[in-house]
Parts: C-alpha cells; structure tokens; sequence
C-alpha cells in the first residue's frame, strides 16, 4: 500500500482543486487594443440597486464615460474606506481614460460591468454571470480584460469570471490583493502590488501608483507567454487603521 493513499478512504479536509489552464494569447500591440475592466469589489453607480451583501451574483453595467463621482461601493467582506476616499483605487476608471488620452491603450470598452463576489454561489458565477460578462465583452469587441476583486470569496468570484473572459477570447489578468487565491482558482494571468484588499488598483489618490499597476499589469497582459504566471509589482502602501 502507498503511505499517501488508502483505497475506500477520503480525507476530511477539503483540497480544492485548481481548474484547467485557458489561455488567449494576445497577439496585437497594447496601443491598439480595447481594455475593458471589471471587479467583484462590489463597485455600482449610484442610482443602480445595491448589492445583496449576504450573497449575490447579479452584476451592474458602468458607462466607461462616466464621472467616477457617480460610483460608489456595495460590500460588507472589507474595509471600504479606501474606496470611499477614492473609487480608482479598485476601479481605476479615471487612470485607464488617462492612458488611453496617453495613447498607451487604444481605447475603452463602452460599457464595464462590476459585481460583488463575496458569498456568491460558484455555480452561479461559472455558468451566469461569467458567460453573460464574457459575451457583452466579447461583443464590444475587447481584446484585454482586467480586473479587481476584494474580500477572499471575491478573488474567487473575480478568477471565475476572468476565466470566462479568456475562454471566449480575450487577454485577462487579475490585479491580485491576494494572488494565491487567484492562483489557486486559475487566473490566467495575475500582477499583485503590495496593497490591502480594497486597494488591489494602488493607493487613494496616488495618480502615480495607480497609473505604474495598471501600466505594469497590462505590460503582463501583453508579455506573459503562459499560463498562470504571476508578478509581484513594485508598489507598496499601508492601510493605517
């Protein structure tokens, strides 16, 4: 008998099991490309209905020309209070107008979609929610998807619906408070600074470090030539409770 293995017996400790890799190479320069960004932080505009905190899988569709004064967050997993100061540090709408005004991307999905992934029903997100983002996506025609998730079930949720984005074609990475979570789920790609949950796009206000992730995670996008790769990026900022 194998010292690692009985047979008719099962652990009592549940081993998740990383899913199989997807992968879409990107093939054309960023600067031609249409990026697209989602997050399962639970980020809404203000007149939209707000997220059920218990659970919820539903997502909200955000206008990329919208004023980020108009967005606000909807989640009981993490400390919002960065978010509250500054929506673009885990929705970084305004950084990515600004690179697209820099020529750095070529353009910006018409419609962005958040949700939040805290508590959500996993089946719900692989074969709803997913599928539905991914096909409005793809129909927009996006060629990069990033995306934020906040609490642990977030990046959960955020890796699933990643992984729907790339399945229909599409570029994507997850911009990781916790990467080994996204790794575990099978993100394809994940760039990770050294930020508190509710901060994974830099901290508040701070053009200059928000503007380096998003650059840097696109940059992965773009250079990565496998699946699973990950980069710790260079940035760093303490949440002073």
């Amino acid at each position: 008998m194998k010292l690692t293995t009985a047979i008719g017996l099962k652990s009592e400790i549940f081993v998740p099991i990383t899913p199989k890799p997807v992968w879409t190479p990107l093939t054309k320069p960023l600067n031609q490309c249409k990026v697209a960004f989602i997050t399962a932080g639970g980020i809404h505009q203000k007149v939209q209905e707000p997220f059920n905190t218990a659970g919820d899988y539903s997502y909200r569709p955000i206008p990329s020309d919208m004023s980020t004064s108009e967005l606000m967050v909807t989640h009981g997993g993490f400390d919002n209070s960065d978010i509250n100061k500054d929506v673009n540090a885990m929705f970084p709408l305004d950084r990515l107008r600004e690179l697209v005004a820099e020529g750095f991307i070529g353009s910006l999905a018409e419609e962005m979609y958040g949700f939040m992934g805290g508590g959500g029903n996993i089946e719900k997100f692989k074969n709803e929610t997913g599928p539905e983002i991914a096909a409005r996506l793809k129909a927009q025609g996006v060629d990069v998807v990033l995306c934020t998730g906040g609490c642990g079930t977030c990046h959960r949720s955020a890796t699933i619906v990643t992984r729907a984005c790339e399945e229909a074609g599409m570029s994507c990475i997850v911009i990781a408070a916790l990467p080994p979570i996204a790794q575990q789920q099978g993100a394809p790609r994940i760039a990770a600074a050294h930020v508190p949950i509710g901060s994974n796009a830099g901290e508040p206000n701070n053009v200059e470090m928000q503007t380096g992730i998003l650059k840097d995670s696109l940059q992965c996008v773009s250079d990565f030539d496998h699946f699973g790769q990950i980069k710790l990026l260079p940035y760093e900022y303490r949440h002073n409770v």
